[in-house]
């Protein structure tokens, strides 16, 4: 399994309907709303890194409102 924290940018005013579309998509484990850089933090999980990489391609930054991203593979210590 592979776990990421994608940090996500909103258009102005898009936060909370971005949360709400993002928590209902396969493999979503968290969602937040946060203060300063970034408006959406999503905690992720998918079988693989290409299946990471599908989903932020092909369903995540699709959402209408999303203006970017961010995704940080989380790393086993």
């Amino acid at each position: 399994m592979t776990k990421a924290l994608i940090l996500i940018n909103t258009a102005p005013g898009a936060d909370r309907g971005v949360a709400n579309k993002v928590k209902k998509l396969k493999g979503v484990q968290n969602v937040y709303l946060v203060s300063g850089l970034y408006d959406v933090v999503a905690e992720v999980q998918a079988d693989d890194a290409s299946g990471m990489v599908a989903f932020v391609y092909d369903k995540l930054r699709v959402i209408k409102g999303i203006s970017g991203t961010h995704t940080m593979f989380c790393l086993d210590v």
